[in-house]
């Protein structure tokens, strides 16, 4: 039936009903129109007739990863009719060989994962909905590779397996499906027709995947493009709102970010830049990944230069949804991109890019190989700019480019190389399965093998047992051949030498057995004085319980820990081997041990007479070291006094402790010394020295610094010593008895509160942008929190104002300090006049302290200035000592009533004083005064 104008009427409207917000209900409306007119039928169609539409989802296409997704859930849950509702339309003559080219771009680009068409001739239709589900069946004819195991044989589809699972699902595959066919002359007399249907499509879900943020950047600027060619000189975000929110995507909280972006960075009229990213994203990325609008907003920011960086943005874009990890760009990467340190990487990759770009194009690359290679270079080298380690595979930007130059030579020479019957030699599929030239393969059904010695698009040369055989190609694709790796013969080792007994580990536990045995033979001689000995905790002490003589008393110490380890790493009461340093030279003491050597421990014996009662003195420990060394026959002994050991010594006035020695009943088992001095390693940190401010002529002030965002910030603390000298020439003072001097005043809380109010300001900037953007009211005024620096930026600006004194001035600055409003402390930009003007704040700040706050009178008094003033009592101890003297004096006022009058006798005259009592009498006095002492 033909498209009347009464009908063209009917169906005019209901399409702008449709564009005014009423999608899906007036599509079917407008199906049901058609319908009735025979404008629009079912019918059973063959998916190899049928194609991808350039209007679907928004001329995004399909995408590959999607379709072996849906693949893989249709094998899991099966197929049923009633649930798809594909809708496709009849392809003209004259727009043929545009949809012909579009699908061929899009099955080139999934590199086999999608197929493509033999000729124009067999695209009859083209589908505006169930895009992806019609692939799914082409894969199967195709017998395209496939990890959906229930349904594959060799690692490819198979409608074998297919009709053993699910004969319907087979069914649709070889017969066809039920489509709703629209006839070509309705999208030729309406052109927003395909648009709204396919739109409607992804509103309703029942076939069609989510829409992508990339998807809604290709609506927004379509839709841009639309007001543009109206005559609109301006378009703004509520004029494509409706249109791009009509299909209700799940991502619709970053539309006003998209928005901005699109118009920004797409690449201008045609957009460029925006169908590169989402061509590479579609076939080789993470095409559903939602970014969110932080990502998007953050990606907005311009940079004050000529540059706007369109680029570079899009290179962010190819990272984040060409990785794995859904979050391995941030905001702090987007910021730290932008930042005006990395303004020369950025043109760096930027010249290297468009190089490369160059490079595909004179060398006629085709499309699908410059895709990928392009976008993941864009991947690799935003992972060198952003230091990514997980994801970095290359060093430099340089070399990054290095190895693209030598994929596209490579691609290049393929896809030009060709036999001599015309055909293509590419065996670029073979090496991306893992086949390559001179290796060996084994085939699975006979276990035979072969060496590869040539491969080509179709067939695979093999030498096997000395003859040449050729095998197809698609029998390695797949999987009936393997690589094969032959087993090595077996190579004889000398054992000798790693025998137990030749082992380090088996020296060093015989001669930790022989060292406790010595010590078990030697404690007898120890143990026969432990009797006259007693030993005290708390305070410690030792006294002798009789009287021994001169090398009477022997103590030998006794410990069953013995370790074998580096100097410093063994624990406390342990023999450690090491180095010993005396006199500032490192001494290493080496001994040829052979298996009848002996040990003698070290102990101590006194020399001089103790008497019973005596109290010994706990010694200093002395640390005895082993150590063992390369030469498996050698071991070196060294005693080191400065470490700490649990074995205690006694030692009394002349007590000495002899070192540990080696007595061995064969020659070779001579003591030899070696001195090696040994330099420490050299240890270099790159620090920060502050002159001039109030500091003395030969003072510096060493500050603690930190990097953020390529730039260089400074700590500031009111306690910090060389800071106070700084801003006021004189040393922190805290002690009761001088004057204080400290920065903890006033000034310093306002310097906080400037950068509270910073962070404040840069806070309710960002909300204000964002409700802007979205088209909605101003939000109310919030303060800034302390996770909020994850939104606004690490980074604020304080507003300081300016300074006046008598002899000092200053301007209004701007400092920009490090997001904070908890930390009491402060980080600001390492600059000269940044820290003129806080020295002057702070000066300022503590003259008015000091003029407005006396001194109190108990640090008057504390200090002794206070001797001359009389400080009245407390009244409240002066009442309770008077009341006590009181009680006091009536208490004995009552028993001089109640006694009877002493007699009072004479006293004696005083004795007269000898010599020997007035010399008994002074040492008294000087024993007094040495106890006052």
């Amino acid at each position: 039936m033909a498209l009347t104008p009464e009908l063209a009427d009917k169906i005019e409207k209901v399409l702008a009903a449709a564009t005014g917000g009423a999608l899906v209900r007036s599509m079917e409306r407008c199906y049901s129109m058609l319908m009735e007119a025979g404008l629009l039928y079912h019918q059973k169609v063959h998916s190899s007739f049928i194609g991808v539409h350039p209007s679907n989802r928004d001329g995004c296409g399909v995408s590959a990863k999607h379709v072996h997704e849906l693949l893989a859930d249709l094998v899991g849950l099966g197929w049923s009719t009633s649930e798809f509702r594909g809708l496709c339309v009849e392809v003209s003559d004259s727009e043929r060989s545009d949809v012909f080219r579009w699908n061929q771009e899009l099955a080139e680009n999934s590199e086999g994962r999608v197929p493509g068409f033999p000729s124009e001739t067999h695209l009859k239709f083209a589908t505006l909905a169930g895009s992806h589900t019609n692939q799914v069946l082409r894969c199967f004819l195709h017998k395209v590779p496939s990890d959906a195991g229930k349904a594959t044989e060799g690692g490819r589809l198979s409608l074998e397996s297919l009709q053993r699972t699910d004969p319907d699902f087979h069914a649709a595959c070889t017969e066809g499906a039920v489509w709703r066919i629209v006839s070509k002359v309705v999208p030729q007399r309406f052109p927003s027709f395909c648009q709204l249907a396919q739109s409607a499509a992804n509103a309703s879900g029942h076939v069609a995947r989510e829409e992508s943020e990339l998807q809604l950047c290709r609506k927004i600027h379509g839709e841009v493009a639309r007001h543009m060619g109206l005559g609109k000189s301006t378009v703004n975000y509520v004029d494509v709102k409706d249109a791009v929110l009509r299909s209700k995507p799940r991502s619709a909280g970053t539309v006003p970010a998209l928005f901005v972006f699109t118009l920004r960075y797409s690449g201008g009229q045609h957009a460029h830049l925006l169908q590169e990213t989402e061509k590479f994203v579609r076939a080789h990325g993470f095409n559903s990944r939602m970014l969110g609008p932080e990502i998007f907003e953050a990606l907005n920011t311009e940079v004050k230069v000529n540059d706007p960086g369109a680029q570079v943005r899009h290179m962010l874009l190819h990272f984040a949804y060409g990785v794995e990890d859904g979050r391995a760009l941030s905001v702090s990467d987007v910021k730290k991109t932008f930042s005006a340190g990395m303004a020369g990487k950025r043109e760096e990759a930027t010249r290297l890019l468009e190089a490369c770009k160059a490079l595909c194009v004179q060398h006629t690359v085709q499309p699908a190989i410059a895709l990928k290679a392009v976008g993941y270079l864009q991947v690799n080298m935003v992972a060198v700019l952003l230091e990514k380690k997980k994801f970095k595979k290359h060093a430099s930007l340089q070399q990054a480019a290095e190895q693209f130059v030598k994929e596209i030579q490579e691609a290049a020479n393929l896809a030009h190389e060709l036999d001599d019957q015309g055909r293509n030699k590419d065996d670029i599929r073979l090496r991306a399965a893992g086949y390559e030239v001179g290796q060996t393969v084994l085939r699975k059904s006979d276990s035979s093998t072969g060496k590869i010695e040539a491969m080509t698009a179709s067939e695979v040369s093999l030498q096997v047992e000395g003859e040449i055989v050729t095998v197809a190609s698609e029998s390695f694709l797949a999987g009936e051949w393997r690589p094969y790796a032959s087993k090595e013969e077996a190579v004889p080792v000398a054992f000798e030498a790693s025998l137990p007994v030749n082992s380090s580990e088996f020296l060093l536990a015989e001669a930790k057995a022989r060292i406790l045995q010595q010590i078990r033979a030697d404690e007898a001689s120890g143990s026969a004085h432990y009797g006259n000995l007693q030993l005290f905790l708390k305070p410690g002490n030792v006294k002798a319980g009789k009287r021994f003589e001169k090398s009477e008393l022997v103590l030998v110490p006794s410990t069953h820990r013995i370790d074998f380890k580096k100097p410093g790493s063994a624990s406390a009461g342990a023999i450690v081997a090491g180095l010993v340093d005396i006199k500032g030279c490192t001494y290493e003491v080496k001994l040829k041990m052979t298996a009848d050597a002996t040990w003698q421990i070290p102990f101590a014996r006194n020399t001089k007479v103790i008497n019973a009662g005596d109290s010994l003195v706990l010694g200093k420990r002395v640390l005895v070291q082993m150590q063992k060394h390369a030469d498996c026959m050698q071991s070196c002994c060294t005693i080191a006094g400065s470490t700490h050991f649990g074995l205690v010594l006694l030692a009394a006035a002349g007590l000495e402790a002899r070192r540990l020695r080696i007595n061995s009943r064969s020659s070779c088992s001579s003591l030899q010394i070696h001195v090696a001095p040994m330099a420490k390693p050299c240890r270099v940190d790159q620090v920060w020295s502050i002159t001039g401010g109030k500091l003395k002529k030969k003072s510096t002030w060493l500050v603690k610094t930190k990097v953020v965002e390529d730039r260089l910030f400074v700590l500031i603390d009111k306690w910090d010593r060389h800071f106070i000298q700084f801003v006021t020439g004189h040393p922190l003072e805290l002690r009761k008895e001088k004057d204080p001097h400290h920065l903890s005043i006033p000034a310093y809380q306002d310097l906080l509160d400037l950068r509270q109010s910073a962070c404040d300001e840069l806070y309710n900037k960002h909300l204000r942008d964002a409700a802007a953007i979205a088209g909605d009211a101003e939000p109310r005024h919030r303060n800034a929190r302390e996770e909020d620096l994850y939104l606004a930026g690490r980074i604020v600006d304080m507003r300081c104002p300016a300074i006046n004194r008598a002899e000092e001035e200053m301007p209004a600055q701007i400092i920009s300090a490090l997001w904070s409003v908890k930390d009491p402390v402060l980080w600001i930009e390492l600059a000269p006049q940044n820290l003129d003007y806080i020295a002057l704040f702070m000066r300022q700040g503590l003259a008015a302290h000091i003029e407005k706050n006396e001194q109190s009178r108990r640090r008057k008094k504390l200090r002794g200035d206070v001797d001359d003033v009389v400080v009245k009592p407390s009244p409240k101890k002066k009442n309770r000592r008077s009341r006590k003297r009181k009680a006091a004096h009536v208490e004995e006022e009552e028993e001089a009533e109640e006694e009877p009058e002493a007699i009072q006798n004479e006293a004696p005259p005083p004795a007269p004083s000898s010599p020997r009592d007035s010399d008994a009498q002074e040492d008294d006095d000087s024993f007094e005064a040495l106890l006052r002492s």
